[in-house]
């Protein structure tokens, strides 16, 4: 299989397609809300037992990418679940950029000029990470790499 083939969607614009909710089945949904939920009410649990600092970090887990990434893997194969995990690696490091920006600006900015600031650097981070991703064409070495396993 080239490296072209792998993945249809490697070429295709970024956007949202409504239509498309329809076709994952509802059992699919709770599974992904299910799961989340349970994190978040862990991470509730956690944080009332060994304060906010500990419940915020495991807040920052991210709750629904697992369990679809399994399935995803089910139905649509371990190229397309690949896919999606890197795009969650990038948005990964974009939160993190996030956070950073958050916790330095919050106290010296207030909370809406300091939430605006991350929310500013999350998106240019993880905008400019899928670029040089897609610039380098690493996605479709790694696209082959995950094709010959």
């Amino acid at each position: 299989m080239r490296s072209h083939e792998l993945l249809r969607d490697d070429s295709q614009p970024i956007g949202i397609e409504i239509s498309k909710l329809g076709a994952v089945a509802p059992k699919e949904h709770l599974i992904r809300f299910g799961f989340g939920a349970i994190l978040a009410a862990a991470a509730g649990g956690i944080g009332m037992l060994f304060g906010p600092k500990a419940g915020g970090l495991f807040l920052a887990f991210p709750a629904i990418l697992p369990a679809s990434l399994t399935l995803i893997e089910k139905k649509e194969g371990k190229a397309e679940a690949w896919a999606d995990a890197s795009g969650g690696i990038i948005g990964a490091i974009g939160l993190a950029g996030f956070a950073g920006t958050a916790y330095l600006l919050l106290e010296a900015a207030g909370p809406v000029l300091a939430l605006a600031a991350a929310l500013a650097v999350w998106a240019g981070v993880s905008l400019a990470m899928y670029a040089a991703v897609r610039a380098t064409r690493l996605d479709r070495m790694l696209d082959e790499h995950i094709a010959k396993e």
